[in-house]
């Protein structure tokens, strides 16, 4: 188990990685662009926004597994 700290301010101190935040930036955004491309995509009938919005999903969902 993990020793735990004096103050909640210390334990997120402790916990935080700028790495991850990093991937974070880019992989929510890039989820966010990849439901609006699939949404667009039905609604015109497009099998290209279609398919680019779900490999866009992919990776972003890779990028947040990604073990820092």
């Amino acid at each position: 188990m993990h020793k735990r700290h004096p103050t909640l301010a210390g334990g997120q101190w402790h916990a935080f990685n700028p790495t991850h935040l990093a991937l974070q930036l880019i992989a929510v955004p890039l989820l966010i662009i990849a439901s609006l491309l699939i949404v667009s995509g039905t609604l015109n009938r497009d099998l290209a926004d279609i398919s680019l919005g779900i490999i866009a999903v992919f990776a972003s969902l890779g990028l947040l597994r990604h073990p820092y």
